[in-house]
This record gives structure tokens, sequence and C-alpha cells, in this order.
């Protein structure tokens, strides 16, 4: 008795598909990496060839008991978007159990000097192609449905940045603004509690992820500043896989089957500093904005 409580049920993705725009690297690539692991077959779409064929290839080299696949395409543009639902339709019977908006583009510019087309850059990537994967895709996440108990996932991925009054930018190596990003990652923070508002009475929830400026990537590794992150973490370390990994787990399984329209924060603690953050990572990086 009580089997549906044991955490091997509870966190299962066994038979479940799922999509993960980004999922080449980064935290797309920790998601999919974990679905996997537990049992989902996983697409993993990118416009980049090279990064989607060697993390599909590493991705499959886990032993399972899920599946990589990649399909490369540009989220930007509507009509891929469409391809990619096209593809995994065929392929799935016309059902997709989840969907991760993952894909995301940070940018650096002097608060006074940010271009028009940065605006737009980032906005198409971060906010719009949210929206139209979601879209897209929502004819095959209704179909997989089985709400109340089991309904279908979309899981955004935002960022604390989007949270936080101010600029994190102070936890990085660099001098200039990440304005443009934050206001990006609010807007899809925003984006998404609308959509739960309509895709929830549809068998279909959709949260939020906010992760912490401080969990090592690709976009983030090279401007991380470790010592003065980790100085300012109050669980004293920077964030890895199994944080990101569990989180998703849990908004995509079982466990997290009664929730939507939630932002859930993993950044360690980092914005229970409040305003003095940004005042002394300013003071840090000598900020000149």
């Amino acid at each position: 008795m009580a089997e549906n409580l044991l955490a091997q049920n509870l966190f299962s993705l066994k038979g479940k598909t799922a999509l993960v725009t980004g999922g080449g690297t980064g935290i797309g690539k920790m998601i999919a990496k974990a679905f996997i692991k537990n049992g989902a077959k996983v697409y993993i779409a990118s416009r980049k060839q090279k990064n989607l064929e060697e993390a599909a290839t590493e991705l499959n080299n886990l032993g399972g008991p899920g599946e990589c696949i990649p399909i490369v395409a540009d989220i930007t543009i509507n009509e891929e978007c469409e391809k990619i639902v096209n593809k995994i339709s065929k392929q799935e019977n016309g059902k997709l159990d989840i969907l991760i908006n993952n894909s995301g583009i940070a940018w650096g510019n002097p608060v006074t000097k940010i271009p028009e087309n940065t605006w737009d850059k980032i906005f198409r990537l971060n906010v719009m192609s949210v929206y139209f994967m979601t879209m897209a895709c929502l004819p095959l996440l209704e179909k997989a449905s089985n709400a109340p108990e089991d309904p279908s996932r979309v899981i955004i991925i935002g960022s604390i940045s989007g949270i936080y009054e101010g600029d994190l930018n102070g936890l990085n190596k660099v001098s200039e603004t990440s304005m443009v990003y934050n206001t990006s990652k609010a807007a899809v923070h925003s984006l998404a509690k609308n959509l739960a508002v309509y895709l929830t009475p549809s068998g279909v929830n959709v949260n939020v992820i906010a992760p912490g400026v401080v969990i090592p990537t690709q976009m983030s590794l090279h401007i991380l500043d470790e010592k003065l992150a980790t100085e300012d973490v109050p669980q004293g370390r920077l964030g890895d896989e199994s944080d990101i990994a569990g989180t998703a787990l849990y908004l995509a399984s079982r466990a997290g089957a009664w929730v939507s329209g939630s932002i859930i924060k993993i950044d360690g603690g980092t914005l229970l500093l409040g305003k003095e953050l940004g005042k002394k990572y300013a003071i840090a990086t000598k900020s000149k904005l």
C-alpha cells in the first residue's frame, strides 16, 4: 500500500515525452539529462547543430532509461517552432507531455548605450519565442494531458534577475548593466502567470524555475566571479545540476501535479540579502552605470 508515495513513483517520468529548447548546453542540458535518467524521451532543440549532436551523443551514452533526440531549429522564427512540433507530432502520435522553454540569451551594455536591436534580439528569444513555442505545442500538450491527476506541463526558465529590484551583474566580472536581460525575465514571469490562467483549466500546468545567477553554465562561466559570488550566497556554494534537476523533476512529475502559476527560486538564498546585495556588488565591481 501507499506505493504512490515512493520517491521513484512520485518523481518518475517513465513513458513521458519532453521537449527542451536550448537543450544542448547549460541549464537545458542539465534538465534533459535528469529527465532521461528518470525515464523520459527527450527532444532537444537549438539552432546550433554541433552543440545538439554532441549533447545528444553524451546524453544517449548515459545508459537511459530514456533517450535523447536532437532537432535543429531557430525558435525565434515561428515557422521553425512549427517544424519542431510537426516532427514530434509525427513521432509521438500527436502528443507531448512536457515542454521546457529554456532557450535564452543575456547581454551587457552601459546603461545609457543600449541599442534598439539589443532589446529586439533579447525579447524575441527570451519572451516572444516562449509564447509562440507554447502555442505551437499546445495541441500536443492538451492531447497528452491526463488532468486533473496528471496534467501536461510547461516549465519556463526565468531568473531571479527578473525578481530582484536592481541589477545582479555585480556578481560577475563586468560593470555593464544587464537591464535588458533582467527586464525580459520579469516579462517572461508575467507571461507564465498569464499562460497559467488560460491553460491550467485545459489540463496544462505552467510554472517557472527562476535560477540564481551563480549556477555555472556556458552563458555565465566566463564572467562569473566565483569567489565573490560564493561569499555572498547564504548557503556558501554555487548551484549545480542537482539543484536544477530536482526542481525540474518536481514540476514535471506526479509530485508537482497540483502546482501551476508558481515561480520557484533556486538561488541558495541569494535574494534574502535584499537591496544591500546590489549596493555591495556595485562597490565591489566599481560599477559606473
